[in-house]
């Protein structure tokens, strides 16, 4: 079979994937969850937020969790740093040493009830912050900023979304000198047409697919049927999670109260991103070029499963055997 072309995976399990859960994970587990990432040839890894440890104590610890990240070469660590206070520490740790190599700032909702609900500011004074915020990190040594442009096909408060909305944004991000945009659905609404809709006319409008990276909830069950949507248009970038875990920040963590979270948009028992397992299983059968130990990778989400203690929305975990409740051992995984 002839190889296609190269298509990264961005894992980010342990921010996207450890905020939805309700229970502690300690830095031991998420340094092994690290390891065995970039031992099964994920080299671009998500590892936390700079937000407070009052609104998201998942990451009470990631001043202590940066500086003990392993160092490889070629492997980009990226942290999320939503607001001025949250950039000048990732400045100070960066200049301590931390391998912070890309950071995701700037989020940009392109639905109004969205933005003012997640983020309590005026699109105005959004896109005001991420100018500001773009630069003080490029100033502060971080190599690549990217950010967040979402509900670009739909919005849980206010229903489905104009494309071009979302085009407009990704204009002014990147005239800001943002490196990257990650194009966003965090509620499961997109479909595989109006992927491709919206994909081709980015790829048309900033046709080089290192400033574009995609993130889908697969919510409804389309995101895998999404991303190959996206592949079809030349989007080469696609942000995934372990066992497919995920979603808005839990509410309570350990059995205490978040500070500020509040009710969540939606009901449904899945709100995570595409499998991490699933993907990279799918790009290998496709012919894709990744760079991915596939069974490694099937082996480590069994182990998240493990971690966890429960099933989760892996169909490659499942079909190896290796996951919560199966016979098969780690090295059965194909």
């Amino acid at each position: 079979m002839q190889r296609k072309a190269k298509v990264s995976i961005i894992d980010t399990t342990l921010r996207d994937g450890l905020q939805h859960e309700e229970h502690y994970l300690p830095l031991g587990s998420r340094l092994e969850i690290a390891s065995r990432l970039i031992d099964a040839g994920i080299t671009k890894i998500e590892v936390g937020s700079f937000a407070h440890p009052e609104y998201l104590p998942q990451f009470r610890e990631i001043h202590r969790f940066a500086m003990m990240l392993p160092r490889h070469e070629g492997v980009e660590y990226t942290f999320l740093a939503l607001n001025r206070r949250a950039v000048e520490r990732v400045v100070d740790l960066k200049g301590k040493g931390a391998p912070i190599d890309r950071v995701l700032t700037g989020q940009l909702a392109t639905s109004v009830s969205y933005a003012v609900k997640n983020m309590n500011r005026t699109h105005e004074e959004l896109f005001q912050e991420a100018g500001e915020l773009v630069k003080m990190l490029h100033e502060g040594g971080v190599k690549r900023v990217c950010a967040n442009v979402g509900t670009i096909f739909g919005c849980p408060i206010e229903g489905e979304m104009p494309l071009e909305k979302a085009y407009e944004f990704v204009d002014r991000l990147l005239d800001m000198g943002f490196d990257e945009i990650e194009h966003s659905d965090p509620d499961g609404a997109a479909s595989p047409d109006r992927v491709t809709e919206y994909c081709a006319e980015i790829m048309r409008r900033w046709p080089d697919p290192a400033r574009h990276v995609f993130h889908i909830h697969d919510i409804n069950g389309m995101g895998m049927a999404c991303y190959c949507a996206a592949m079809e248009q030349g989007i080469r970038q696609f942000e995934c999670t372990l066992g497919g875990i995920g979603g808005q920040p839990a509410n309570r963590l350990d059995g205490v109260a978040v500070k500020g979270t509040g009710a969540y948009y939606f009901t449904q028992g899945r709100t995570g991103l595409v499998s991490t397992e699933d993907f990279a299983a799918m790009l290998g059968r496709m012919g894709y070029d990744t760079g991915i130990d596939t069974a490694g990778l099937i082996c480590l989400g069994g182990y998240m499963e493990q971690l966890l203690g429960r099933k989760l929305d892996s169909f490659a975990v499942a079909a190896a055997g290796t996951g919560t409740g199966n016979e098969g051992s780690y090295g059965d995984a194909v």
